[in-house]
This record gives structure tokens, sequence and C-alpha cells, in this order.
């Protein structure tokens, strides 16, 4: 289904010493699923857009070697040569798209519809098919994915999870043969992952081509036949579906990956500094139209301590935060800090909140400047040098923020947020995007600011970092 021979790309105009990607050739069978995977900014993301047309077509850059798909040219460098957009590919992006279906990381970024069925139809809307041809493509849609709950539905209120559906009915709907996932996993609960990997594996049986870029890597054992790992732009190794899952997690671990061992129920330490609460809230309550989201919600939160707060996708953890956080003003109910009863305007100073879509958090042009932003440091800092270099940015202090990889510029906005010296932290989902080594060194680093008597609220599904960091769970139902 797909060959790549000595593809190579970089970035921009071709002034920088080092590719993106480095001498990638590859072969993926029809019908085949493959993991890719490797730390943040190995390649990943770059490989899926060479695949789907995006490199050099959408992001500009220097493309080089030959790419094969379903047995036509898309496109063949010269040797030694750029790829021409105009004269060395024989694919547009929009047939490309026939053959390749996408889902991105984050499905609103593909969105362009508010109601549902409008959003899974436009693709097919685009290219001119028959009105009937379009509702005979939907009901096999529906039939395939059991989407019809998800129809004629107002797109900004649905869960991570059912958005997600959203976007993956969409790329089926004109029938592709490969569907390209990017992170599929990085915002859903455990129970959505389990779905994911059920729906994945129906997609399988239908002898669709799966390539699938994943940190998190468990919920694909029964379906994936092969990973590549990937490192500094190049295939570290390769490993198929008998060997790879028979990995340690010491070889995971030393490769800077998840573990793929089921994660154990959660035992708490309830290490807390202190008997007197930093944090309380008292009797919330909010209602959403005739929903009503929360009612006489209490809880205390201490000094020193991380709190990881879970639940289901959509029962109101990120509402909740944000209440605390000062950004959402409830109905009913008080929050406390330091023993007072403290209005929204004066939360906002004590708290720093850090949501889940990192580009709606980046102000200014160099990462140096996005982590000193605000805060007591200079550039040349003892403190902040040290952060960026072990939370592997120090090589990119000098660029944009928005043009780094997804768990880079989580880690950007993580280091602003420790940084800032708040009494209370809140990160909404801060490894959504996160290879395990990188997990861990974000693990280690609240440990750090919890010792120095930060009060930390995680919002997370990632249980795998709660037995690393966490003290206790706060469970929403």
């Amino acid at each position: 289904m797909i060959e790549l021979k000595n593809v190579s790309f970089q970035y921009g105009s071709g002034k920088k010493k080092e590719y993106d990607l480095k001498d990638i050739s590859m072969l993926i069978a029809d019908g085949e699923c493959v993991i890719l995977t490797g730390e943040s900014g190995c390649g990943k993301t770059t490989l899926t857009r060479i695949l789907n047309g995006l490199c050099p077509n959408f992001y500009e850059g220097q493309l080089q070697g030959s790419y094969t798909l379903n047995g036509e040219q898309v496109f063949a460098s010269k040797k030694g040569q750029t790829a021409d957009p105009e004269e060395d590919y024989e694919k547009s992006v929009d047939e490309i798209g026939m053959v390749v279906g996408n889902v991105f990381q984050d499905p609103r970024s593909q969105f362009f519809a508010i109601n549902t069925t409008d959003e899974i139809v436009l693709a097919m809307e685009n290219r001119g098919f028959a009105r009937e041809r379009m509702k005979e493509q939907l009901g096999k849609v529906d039939a395939l994915m059991g989407i019809e709950a998800l129809l004629d539905r107002n797109l900004f209120k649905l869960s991570s999870g059912e958005k997600q559906k959203v976007a993956i009915a969409s790329a089926l709907s004109v029938e592709p043969q490969v569907i390209l996932l990017d992170e599929p996993s990085a915002n859903l609960d455990p129970e959505g992952m389990k779905r994911l990997g059920k729906l994945l594996g129906k997609l399988k049986e239908k002898g669709y081509t799966i390539i699938i870029s994943e940190h998190r890597l468990g919920y694909l054992k029964d379906v994936a036949d092969r990973m590549i790992v990937m490192r500094d732009g190049m295939i570290k190794s390769e490993y198929r579906r008998g060997i790879f899952y028979e990995l340690s997690d010491e070889k995971m671990t030393g490769m800077g990956l998840r573990v793929l061992s089921e994660i154990p129920g959660f035992e708490p330490t309830g290490r807390k500094k202190g008997d007197t609460p930093i944090l309380r809230v008292e009797k919330i309550c909010l209602k959403r139209g005739k929903r009503k989201l929360f009612d006489n919600l209490s809880a205390e939160f201490y000094r020193g301590q991380i709190t990881a707060i879970t639940g289901v996708n959509g029962v109101g953890k990120t509402t909740f935060c944000k209440i605390i956080s000062g950004e959402i003003k409830q109905q009913k109910g008080s929050v406390f800090i330091y023993g007072e009863n403290t209005p929204a305007k004066k939360r906002i100073r004590d708290c720093f909140f850090v949501g889940q879509d990192a580009d709606y958090q980046i102000f200014t042009p160099t990462v140096l400047a996005e982590v000193t932003l605000n805060t007591e440091y200079s550039a040349d800092n003892e403190e902040v040098i040290r952060m960026l270099k072990e939370f592997d940015l120090w090589q990119f202090r000098n660029r944009h923020p928005a043009s780094l990889s997804g768990g880079q510029k989580q880690r950007v906005i993580l280091a602003a947020a420790l940084l800032r010296n708040r009494p209370i932290l809140i990160l909404d989902e801060p490894t959504s995007g996160l290879d395990g080594r990188h997990m861990r060194i974000i693990a280690e680093y609240l440990r750090r600011a919890a010792e120095k008597g930060t009060c930390i609220l995680v919002i997370t599904h990632d249980r795998e970092f709660i037995n690393i960091a966490a003290d206790e769970v706060l469970e929403i139902h």
C-alpha cells in the first residue's frame, strides 16, 4: 500500500544543517496496522504529513526521496535534489486524500461545520458526490461505527471521545484505503481508549490500512501488526506484534517510551504538609441549561500535595478546576484560599491554570521569552537554563513555540507554569502529548514543586502518570 524510499524532509528554506526526517525507507502492506512511536519531536508527525501530502504542500520545506501509494507514484525527486511540488509530484493533496483519510490529534482542528452530520458529509460534498450516494455512505459509516446517537448534534457540545468519533466518521465517508491517526488517545479516558481500540479492530477487519502515531500503546495490543520506533528523524527499530508486546517495562522505559503492561489500580500515599488545607471548595453548584453539572460538591487540597482529578470525558473536571481558578463563577458555594472566602478575581492571582491546548497559551516569539514571561527570572538565570535543558528545550530556545511538536509545546507551557511559583498550580491533561521519558521528567518536576509547598491539581486520565506523581485521587462522577 505504501512505499517510501530514502525520504528526507527539512522544514523551511533548507538553511538548517539538520533534516527533520532523515533517509526514511519503509514498506506498509495493504491491510496492515502500524504504530509509529518515539519520544516527542522524533519526527512521527512529520512522517504522517509526508504520507498525507501536507509536507511540503502545506508545511513548506525541502523534500527528497520517493513515495508510492497503492502502486502509484506520489513524488520522486532526482537524486540529491529537492522535490518540486510542481514538477516532481504526480498526485495532488486532494488525490492523496481520496486514498488516505486523516484524523488529527485535536479533532477540532479539522472541523468546518457546527452540526455533526454536516461535518461527516462535508468531504463528500466538496468532492461533488450525488446526494443519494452521500446518504448511502453516511448509512455505511453509521453501520460500521454505531454513530446514530451522534448525528444532528452540536459539535461543540460533544465530549473529546465523541468529537474524535465524528472526525473518524468524516475521514471514512469518502471510503479511503488508509486511515492515518495522530495521537488519537491523547484526550481519552480509559474506557474511551478501549472503545477506540475496538473500533480500529473493526476497521482492520474491513481491510483498511491503519497507521497510528501514538505514545500510549497498551490499548492497541490486539490491533497492531508492527511497531516502528523513531528517534532524531530516523527509524531506530522495528518490532513485530509477537515481539513488541513482550517487551518489558524496563526495556520500554529505557527507550523513553510508555510501558505496555496494564496499569494497576491507584493506591494514594495521602502525603500532605500541615493539617490546614490551602484550598477548600464548599458546596459548589453549577447548572448548564437544564443540566446540573455540580450539586454541593466539596473538597480539600493541601500544600505539598499532588491531587489527580479523574472521571469520564465530559463529566466536568475542567469546569470544576476553572471555578477554582476563578475563570468560571459558580452559582452557589464558596472557594476558600488560606481560609478566606476568596472571590473569583483574587483566585486568578493565586492560581495558575494550564489548559489542554498549548496553542492558546503561547504569547511570545521564542521559547525562552515564553517561559520567562511575567516571572522574576531573566533569560540567563541558572534555574531557567537547567529546566530548559532537562525538558529538552534548550536547543529550541530561540525558536517560535508554535513551530514545535505537540509534546514540545506542552513542555514549554509546563516550564512556564512551574517558573511562575504560584501557590496553586492546576494542569489540564499535562501529559496528553508526552512520551514516557518526558512524562517521567514532568512528574519529577511536579514532585519538586510540591516539596517546596505548591498545591498541585492535575486533571488526567493517564494512569501511568498518576501512579508516579499523585498523592491522592479525586474522581468526579
